[in-house]
């Protein structure tokens, strides 16, 4: 079965492709306030607001695919998919350069793909960009950008090239639930040293609640949309600004623990090779923005440990979020906002802190004290790590080697970098689970 995203930019683009009306669709409009699919974000008036000028349209088009894809991947649940996993989508979308785009779509539907593993199609069309007289030049002035999703390593970053004397535009992107109160708590705190220094771009966008209200919640996408936003911001600044993506190389693998767990729990965000297709595809559109990942050959742990400003990020760290169902914790008798402590990002977290030496804030659960009963959902992750650090104790660089590269192609030169950033990560978790406290 595929599934129909019929994207509407403007209010005169009445389009309506050629199926039948038993199809399965999804709307995603722009610029049409009156809209009932109007995909909510503030994005270009705050871009305005604090840049003082507008991307460029092709990074404006670029922007609008992603939340596109954002809004189609939260709200086709996979359920529906013929192996209850890779959805069929066909995205029909409005473009002001269509030779440009025509060319660039078979390098963005690689990149869809391999990031959320459905299999798109991408329809682009001919629309009129509106001539709004001569651009205005940017009255912010930064030396770079970098994503800030409120979570440990993106402070990480932001707090190293503020301490190397960068002006930085944090890129941030909400919607619904707490992300932008965790974001907003950070930068309060990260403003008492740098606050000349922090161009604020936390940026709302988030689809309709209609129709399919259970939606998805892997959000396997998000990624492409929040690299979206910094191109496009990078574009509005006027210059080809680096966009730097704060990351461990843990994290950016995410090798599955299990074989079991190929799918939904192992993501693609920043996996080295979905960044060079995202490159790749910036290319292809004309996009001059460089994407820097400084941190993917390092531990989470590292990252905190050689940390530029540590009295800053000793302030901070323990005000940022990694949990991945941080609000599922209401239903558990805690109270939400926690860690929950057991997750896979819990307890890559907690390792990397203990590593650092650096305090932390509270969990729901001390899987070393309490370990999680392995049957129950709050034991899987935890299990899942037992077995995993048991499977890769005594293992060489070779069986390493072959354990990252079974995650998505590297490039042959950083292979051995990414086995050995992975082996020391594992080694960080191992240490932190087997010391009980």
């Amino acid at each position: 079965m595929t599934w129909h995203i019929i994207t509407r930019v403007g209010a005169d683009d009445s389009f309506v492709p050629e199926i039948s009306a038993q199809e399965p669709r999804v709307e995603a409009s722009f610029e049409r306030s009156d809209d009932p699919w109007q995909v909510g974000n503030d994005v270009l008036d705050r871009m305005q607001s604090a840049i003082g000028s507008r991307p460029s349209e092709i990074a404006i088009d670029l922007l609008y695919l992603a939340m596109a894809v954002y809004a189609a991947d939260l709200r086709i649940p996979r359920r529906f998919a013929t192996d209850r996993w890779a959805r069929e989508i066909a995205l029909y979308f409005p473009v002001g350069n269509l030779a440009v785009w025509t060319a660039a779509t078979p390098q963005i539907l690689k990149t869809l793909n391999f990031l959320t593993g459905d299999r798109w199609q991408i329809h682009v069309r001919k629309r009129e960009v509106p001539t709004s007289g001569k651009a205005t030049e940017p009255t912010l002035k930064c030396d770079s950008l970098c994503l800030f999703s409120g979570g440990l390593d993106s402070l990480a970053g932001a707090i190293d090239l503020l301490a190397a004397g960068q002006h930085v535009a944090l890129i941030g992107h909400h919607g619904a639930g707490m992300t932008n109160a965790v974001q907003d708590r950070v930068l309060k705190v990260l403003d008492k040293s740098y606050k000349d220094k922090i161009t604020r771009l936390m940026y709302y966008a988030q689809p309709p609640k209609r129709k399919l209200k259970d939606g998805e919640p892997t959000m396997r996408s998000r990624s492409f949309l929040f690299l979206a936003l910094g191109v496009a911001s990078a574009t509005a600044l006027g210059g080809a600004l680096p966009l730097v993506i704060a990351e461990n190389g843990l994290i950016s693998l995410n090798v599955p623990l299990t074989p079991s767990r190929i799918g939904s729990s192992s993501t693609r965000t920043t996996h080295p090779h979905f960044i060079e297709l995202y490159r790749d595809t910036l290319k292809k559109l004309g996009i001059d923005v460089p994407l820097v990942l400084p941190y993917r050959f390092k531990t989470k742990g590292e990252m905190l440990a050689e940390g530029k400003d540590q009295d800053t990020l000793k302030q901070t760290a323990p005000l940022t979020m990694s949990c991945s169902h941080s609000e599922a914790g209401r239903y558990q008798g805690f109270t939400p906002g926690n860690h929950c402590g057991y997750c896979v990002p819990c307890i890559i977290r907690l390792a990397a802190m203990e590593h650092a030496g650096l305090a932390d804030a509270n969990y729901n659960i001390d899987v070393r004290k309490t370990p999680p009963d392995h049957r129950n959902e709050t034991g899987r992750d935890f299990r899942a790590f037992e077995m995993a650090i048991e499977r890769f104790s005594g293992t060489n660089i070779r069986e390493s080697l072959a354990s990252v590269l079974a995650t998505g192609p590297l490039p042959p030169e950083d292979a051995k970098a990414y086995a050995n950033v992975y082996r020391r990560g594992m080694d960080e978790v191992e240490r932190f689970l087997k010391r009980r406290t």
